[in-house]
């Protein structure tokens, strides 16, 4: 016996929960993981490339900040870069607010933006690891002379978290970044530890790219354990090779990433060890 009911015509088939209203995919399934160190250009990439490829037009709108973060495995001072300049460039907008967000402006990507192959303020970046060293082997030196066995213990711990959780990138970035701040609480100085917060707050993005793969996170545990045991031992001319390592492994990383060396000639005491 006929059914009562017609099967659906193919414009009133239900769309894919992912699909948009004129069958593309969301833009929260447009985005994928960077699996680079050049990640400031891989957002930036990734958004142009979808722009280019009409899977994003004029009025779209990106997820937020937060999520994109989580999507392309990358820290939000990252994604804010990008996307501050893509809105530079007139190809997005960004609305301030609870009802705001970011909305593909334009369809025209401009030649400075598709041809972009280095991160802005670069400068700024290695003028802020000139500054890390500057400070940073100090600390540790203070840290040598008046750390505790409490201080030292936390730091241990902190290794370990780094060991525990090397798969896990941003498990293993928050436990890199932990380990410097019980050095720097070791230290005794609470001036000088405000001074290398702020300090390591501009330098997100910088270890945003240094951690990207399973090597970097092995290396960056054996580092610390190093550092570590010179610290323990107080001597500090050993403190002071350790921190050099220590220096030289986020500075050639940098100048991997950003395709570059430093630009200005430096006084010998900033300079690494394994290149005097």
């Amino acid at each position: 016996m006929a059914t009562s009911s017609n099967p659906p015509r193919p414009q009133e088939r239900a769309k894919r929960p992912d699909q948009g209203r004129d069958g593309r995919a969301s833009p929260d399934q447009m985005f994928h993981p960077v699996q680079t160190r050049k990640t400031f250009e891989d957002v930036i990439g990734q958004i142009v490339e979808l722009i280019r490829s009409g899977q994003l037009h004029e009025g779209d709108d990106l997820p937020g900040e937060r999520k994109l973060a989580q999507m392309m495995e990358v820290s939000r001072p990252t994604i804010r870069l990008a996307i501050a300049e893509l809105a530079d460039a007139g190809v997005v907008d960004v609305r301030p607010g609870r009802a705001g967000g970011i909305r593909i402006a334009s369809m025209w990507i401009p030649d400075a933006v598709a041809n972009a192959h280095v991160a802005p303020k670069v400068d700024e970046t290695f003028e802020l690891l000139e500054a890390r060293r500057t400070l940073e082997p100090r600390v540790a030196q203070l840290a040598a002379l008046r750390g505790t066995e409490e201080h030292f213990a936390a730091m241990r711990r902190s290794i370990e978290l780094q060991a525990e959780n090397f798969e896990d990138r941003r498990k293993a970035i928050q436990a890199e970044l932990l380990f410097h701040r019980l050095l720097w609480q070791a230290a005794g100085n609470a001036t000088l530890e405000a001074m290398l917060r702020g300090l390591f707050s501009k330098l997100e993005t910088v270890y945003d790219m240094a951690l990207r793969t399973t090597m970097d996170r092995e290396s960056a545990v054996g580092i610390h354990e190093r550092t570590l045991a010179a610290v323990m031992r107080g001597d500090p001319l050993e403190v002071d090779e350790a921190m050099d390592e220590h220096m030289s492994h986020l500075e050639q990383i940098a100048e991997d990433a950003y395709g570059r060396r430093r630009i200005r000639a430096v006084p010998a005491f900033l300079g690494s060890a394994r290149t005097r």
